[in-house]
């Protein structure tokens, strides 16, 4: 992987910082994030240059005071302005023309220190679209060589700094609609009025001496055979700010372990060093602990502090975490494409992530969704087009254990979202245009890289890059990257064969689909459909459509006018094409479940139709796997408040899907196979399972035990199995409960799962399917819930606290002889009754048999559960009096 990036004098551009930015006031004395203290205004509203801009003469008051990163509208917002910005129609109402000029960021920084040993460099980790940049009165940087939403521009600016006070202007020219291929959204939100322009990621000041250190990275290589043994190579690209030749030390330091080597450097120059397992043999390592993706082992991390010393003074320091992991691909006999880590398959139970939608999500914000994903038992997630504002998501994916696919967005692939005619391919066209894209990416991969939970990579979502560009993205990636399997884009031609023209030409087929749905579609769908979503392969993006949320963020997003019954101001909050409405998924909804009279039974129905749709979709491959060798669900998150594709909202309320995603995706698990009425035990661990039963109870519209029966079973690592059919049972009601519970050598509880049935089934009506939706020619009937008899449940609850805050734990009891069908637990604060979130429950959404006990426990952050005594918890269900 040596590669060599031409020497500049002044500017160095598309190179990356691997550092983590906290703050300006950070001690650290190598690198600083500039966050906070921009000023924000428009070109419109001041009649200037950028040398008078960045000049001592301009006024340090004039125009919004802003954090960055922040778009021009994040930067508007948080001075106040738009705070009806989600309220009815007001997005998509908005004046844009404000938006289509020039917008300038300034900030007035200090400079301490500037001898001849001094050197200094300022790095825009990402800017949209183009931009003219100022020092000090003089141009750095011009809007011919700055372009591009996913570039990433270093520059030394040691000869334009002085002691005291610097200025900093950096003029943001916006996309052009039709023109530019920007970074944007698609279906699921609106366009924001300033299409994203901006600094949208860290604006970072590095200090160093005269030699220093970028796109730092270690690559490991795993004995796969026996996981006892690992080698691991340590990388580093040295830059010489200097005309005269300099020697240095290069140091490297972790978990006992130090190494180091020295390094000459001529005159500017700049070169990748590489720290082997040949030359050390320090780096060979024996029984490493290695980094394991969630449910699958431990997410070790070792710390890596790498230090450049030169004239025996340090010169540059670098400190980050990796894992010791390597990922693979692999191809099973049906020609489906799955993936590995350390040698063992791995089922991939993924979720599409999306950003704000003025990208202005805050650190905290997503620590809770990384966290809301292993939570779920997902062991991946999937980018499209939004990467973050900074390195918080892969710090913790690492944490968490979470492979993570990166890849462009469908935005750039179709017409009505970029304004660029549309053809087969990716709208990329031009030799100039491909530069600049493999440039982008190239940029965003040196970035990652050193990440144990990046893991994909990909070209294209909807759309092959075209061939010439798909050539030189290989060409860079194999300098940069060789460690990761890489998809030309998220589709295949698996279906139509070679004469697929989305099949490339460069790479052939990648063994991968995306031929939806993205609209309900019943349980049975995932289970018997042969050619389009169903559980064969990997399908990089699907999902059962709309998953409305609970009570209380319904109650934030639609107007008290306007909440019942659902009227035009509900589909707003839809999606946008074909899914702004919800008529496919309220015909099922309504033939299945019945009529709502009322919000509140709407709502709680549409947890347990949510909760119904989605389990068996994770289910399904899981029974079928390594057939089937991984889904993302459509999508894991929101940008905007909506009622579709959302395993939890904006507000990070989660919904039944969400509880329905992790039920069904636990790494042991019974499970009932709608296709083939067999029952079934998933075990995803590493390790056998000896010696444990399956129970399976069968209980009528009224509780009554129809069936009761123990299976005892062994099954092997990593593997589902079919346990038995499902029981011939008499006198079944129309509507009837499976209750299967899982239970070892001890008798004690491994997993349940519960199920309520129709002996009336869901027929797909798979010739009429679209690429987003198969409708259904008959309905299952679950109309006999809206009649269940009412029962009771006794629940108390105890708190402790420790270094992370306070955990409850609930007990719940069910005293009759009656089932307690599909109980909502809320933790909520006392004073508002709004719901403490994010929270963290063991389980929620159950249902209780009758004379059933059962704990659960409940976890949120610190900061909310630090007074504990202002919280409580209260319960609904479908038949609770």
């Amino acid at each position: 992987m040596h590669f060599i990036l031409n020497n500049t004098i002044w500017i160095i551009l598309s190179m990356l910082f691997f550092i983590s930015c906290s703050t300006e006031t950070d001690n650290t004395q190598y690198r600083i994030c500039l966050n906070e203290g921009w000023q924000l205004f428009s070109s419109d509203s001041i009649n200037a240059d950028g040398s008078f801009i960045s000049s001592p003469d301009f006024d340090n008051k004039f125009g919004y005071t802003v954090k960055v990163p922040a778009t021009v509208m994040n930067g508007l917002i948080q001075n106040g302005l738009f705070p009806d910005i989600f309220e009815p129609f007001v997005l998509e109402k908005m004046d844009k023309t404000p938006y289509e000029i020039p917008w300038w960021y300034r900030k007035v920084f200090r400079i301490d220190a500037l001898s001849d040993l001094d050197f200094y460099q300022i790095t825009f980790e990402g800017l949209n679209y183009k931009a003219n940049i100022w020092l000090n009165g003089m141009k750095i940087a011009d809007k011919d060589s700055v372009q591009g939403s996913y570039g990433v521009w270093n520059f030394d600016i040691t000869q334009f700094l002085h002691k005291g006070d610097n200025m900093l202007a950096v003029e943001i020219i916006p996309p052009v609609f039709g023109e530019d291929v920007h970074m944007g959204f698609v279906d699921w939100n609106p366009t924001p009025p300033d299409r994203l322009m901006g600094i949208y990621r860290d604006v970072i000041l590095s200090h160093t001496g005269p030699l220093s250190m970028r796109h730092s990275n270690v690559v490991s290589k795993v004995d796969k055979n026996t996981l006892k043994s690992a080698e691991l190579t340590i990388s580093t690209v040295l830059t010489n700010h200097t005309g005269h030749q300099q020697n240095g030390t290069l140091i490297a330091s972790f978990n006992n372990i130090q190494i180091s080597q020295e390094v000459q450097l001529q005159a500017n120059e700049i070169r990748e060093v590489f720290l082997s397992p040949s030359d050390f043999d320090e780096l060979k390592i024996n029984n490493p602990k290695l980094w394991w993706p969630n449910n699958m082992g431990e997410q070790a991390l070792y710390d890596l502090k790498l230090t450049l010393r030169v004239n025996n003074e340090k010169s540059d320091e670098e400190n980050f975490r990796f894992g010791i992991r390597e990922i693979e691909d692999f191809w099973n006999e049906s020609g489906f494409r799955g993936f590995m880590v350390n040698g063992q398959k791995v089922l991939l139970r993924s979720a599409g992530w999306v950003d704000d939608i003025f990208l202005g999500d805050s650190d905290k914000k997503v620590e809770a969704m990384v966290k809301y994903a292993k939570h779920m038992n997902l062991n991946s997630l999937r980018f499209e087009g939004f990467w973050g504002k900074n390195r918080t998501i892969m710090d913790m994916a690492d944490e968490c254990g979470l492979l993570l696919i990166f890849g462009w967005s469908a935005h750039w692939e179709w017409e009505g979202y970029i304004g660029i005619p549309h053809d087969d391919y990716v709208t990329i066209r031009g030799e100039e245009a491909e530069i600049l894209h493999t440039k982008n990416y190239r940029d965003q991969v040196l970035w990652r890289r050193r990440h144990p939970s990046v893991a994909i990579w990909t070209y294209g979502s909807d759309k092959l890059p075209r061939p010439s560009l798909e050539i030189k993205l290989n060409k860079i990636m194999a300098e940069i990257d060789t460690t990761r399997p890489i998809l030309s884009y998220c589709g295949g031609s698996m279906l139509m064969g070679d004469d697929d023209p989305r099949q490339s030409v460069i790479s052939g087929p990648t063994g991968v689909k995306m031929e939806g749905p993205y609209d309900w579609v019943p349980p049975v769908y995932w289970y018997v459909d042969k050619q389009y979503g169903g559980a064969f392969g990997f399908n990089t993006e699907v999902g059962p459509g709309p998953q409305i949320p609970p009570l209380p963020s319904i109650k934030k997003m639609i107007p008290k006018e306007s909440l019942w019954p659902i009227d035009s101001v509900w589909l707003y909050y839809s999606g946008r094409g074909e899914f702004e409405n919800l008529d496919r998924f309220l015909s099922a909804f309504n033939a299945r479940y019945g009529e709502s009279n009322d919000l509140e039974t709407f709502l709680l129905k549409n947890q347990i139709s949510s909760y119904e749709a989605i389990r068996p979709m994770f289910e399904s491959f899981a029974v079928n796997k390594f057939n089937s060798t991984g889904v993302v669900q459509w999508m894991y998150n929101s940008a905007w408040p909506t009622l579709y594709w959302q395993l939890f909202d904006y507000y990070l309320m989660p919904n039944g899907a969400f509880y329905g995603t992790k039920k069904a995706s636990s790494p042991v698990l019974p499970i009932y196979n709608y296709g083939d009425h067999g029952i079934y035990v998933n075990n995803d661990k590493k390790d056998s399972l000896t010696d444990i039963s399956l129970q399976i109870k069968i209980f009528d519209i009224n509780s009554n035990l129809l069936f009761d029966e123990v299976e005892k079973l062994d099954i092997g690592p990593n593997q589902s199995k079919k346990v038995l059919n499902m029981p011939e049972v008499d006198n079944l009601s129309s509507t009837f409960f499976l209750d299967l519970r899982l239970m070892d050598d001890e008798g004690k509880s491994v997993e349940n799962n519960f199920y309520w049935l129709s002996t009336k089934p869901d027929i797909p009506d798979f010739e009429k399917s679209t690429w987003y939706w198969t409708p259904n020619k008959q309905h299952a009937d679950f109309k006999a819930l809206n009649s269940i008899e009412k029962t009771e449940v006794n629940y108390d609850y105890s708190i402790s606290t420790d270094k992370d805050g306070a955990n409850f734990e609930v007990t719940i009891h069910n005293p009759t002889n009656k089932i307690a069908f599909f109980l909502e637990f809320m933790l909520v604060d006392k004073e508002t009754n709004e719901p403490v979130l994010p929270v963290y429950w063991s389980d929620n959404y159950i249902s209780l048999l009758p004379g059933e006990k059962r704990i659960l426990t409940v976890a949120g952050n610190s900061s909310q559960f630090s007074n504990p005594e202002r919280m409580n918890i209260v319960i609904q269900g479908f038949n609770l009096k």
